[in-house]
């Protein structure tokens, strides 16, 4: 049996509750556990307690005796603190390096990177169940043209932090269109919470963290 526990470890807490969301939709059948520092993950369960790790590129570089007794159990979250190039070789992996996710791709990227390694080239990925290449094909296809162009730049000020009014302005609308918007953002996506929102905006590559307000 499987064991269906996954850590993911970063000190960008944003960035790992939009990554959890999206496996929660692909991997329903695991248990997601979110820590900033492997310190804290030991502290809490220990190693073994895992099947996954699922680690930044600083905390990786930080304790790399740790990760590289676990391989096959680990993949590297690329974003914005270290680039690819500082990761450490691994003997007889294609492209010399360990697994890792580019997490300033696009979603459909990012999922398409996941299905990569659930079909060929992760060892411990590829012992999930058969439904996960499914699940996560699923996914790709309904984040395909879900919002219009005009639906994107207002979620993008949302995230921003603007109202409705500043969206108007900035986009030179009038503020009931900006609210039916808004109104069209929230059905579509099945969700009326600005928090939720903004991390839709940030999986999908519409916003940056650093612009959020």
């Amino acid at each position: 049996m499987v064991n269906n526990n996954i850590a993911l470890i970063s000190r960008n807490t944003l960035m790992l509750l939009s990554f959890r969301q999206m496996l929660e939709e692909v991997m329903p059948f695991a248990d997601f556990h979110i820590f900033s520092t492997t310190e804290q993950m030991n502290q809490q369960q220990g190693a073994t307690h895992y099947y996954h790790y699922f680690v930044s590129v600083t905390e990786y570089l930080a304790h790399p005796d740790f990760y590289s007794q676990r391989t096959h159990q680990t993949i590297i979250l690329i974003d914005n603190e270290a680039p690819q190039t500082s990761l450490p070789p691994v003997e007889g992996q294609e492209g010399g390096h360990q697994h890792s996710i580019n997490m300033l791709s696009s979603r459909e990227e990012i999922l398409r990177q996941l299905l990569q390694m659930q079909q060929r080239g992760h060892r411990h990925f590829s012992n999930y169940p058969n439904e996960v290449t499914q699940q996560i094909r699923q996914a790709v296809e309904r984040d395909k043209q879900v919002l219009t162009r005009r639906e994107i730049e207002v979620l993008r000020l949302l995230a921003k932090g603007m109202i409705n009014k500043e969206i108007a302005d900035q986009l030179n609308i009038s503020v009931n269109t900006a609210i039916t918007h808004r109104k069209h953002i929230m059905q579509k996506l099945r969700s009326q919470s600005l928090s939720k929102l903004t991390i839709y905006a940030v999986q999908h590559g519409y916003v940056q963290p650093e612009e959020i307000k």
